[in-house]
């Protein structure tokens, strides 16, 4: 029982954490959303013609967004179904499969980047550069302090 409930308790902490760095994917700065668009604009200075191509890309994975959604409320089910019927082999199964979401949206988040990136001039560069370094790695201490309860 003893072993259960620390299976329970690792694939919980791998499903929140998924869910955690999923969230933070979305905008480079670490706001989900408009905000976090707002926010490149006015610290990267960026022209008219880089806001339209920025509202561009976003408008281009409108439908991915909306897909990713839907995925995450059926995980969510999925976990909560978890609750009342656990299973080893349907939490492995669970955890897999956030996994290979969370390393999709990763490689999505860095395209995005990437995208981002080959539209700013030489000083714009530099600027998200340095906002990155920021904010290497959003809801870290929610991660270690969870990782202190286990």
């Amino acid at each position: 029982m003893k072993a259960r409930r620390k299976s329970i308790k690792l694939i919980m902490a791998a499903v929140l954490g998924s869910v955690v760095s999923i969230a933070a994917i979305a905008c480079p700065s670490g706001h989900e959303g408009k905000g976090g668009d707002r926010r490149l604009v006015q610290e990267l200075e960026l022209s008219d013609a880089q806001v339209t191509q920025l509202k561009s890309m976003r408008e281009s994975h409108k439908d991915q967004r909306k897909q990713n959604k839907e995925t995450m409320k059926a995980i969510h089910e999925q976990k909560q179904a978890l609750l009342t019927n656990y299973s080893d082999e349907k939490a492995q199964a669970l955890a897999s499969e956030l996994a290979a979401i969370h390393k999709e949206r990763m490689l999505a988040k860095l395209q995005h980047q990437q995208a981002l990136y080959a539209i700013l001039d030489d000083t714009q560069k530099e600027k998200f550069k340095s906002m990155l370094a920021k904010h290497p790695k959003p809801n870290r201490k929610h991660n270690v302090e969870h990782d202190h309860n286990q």
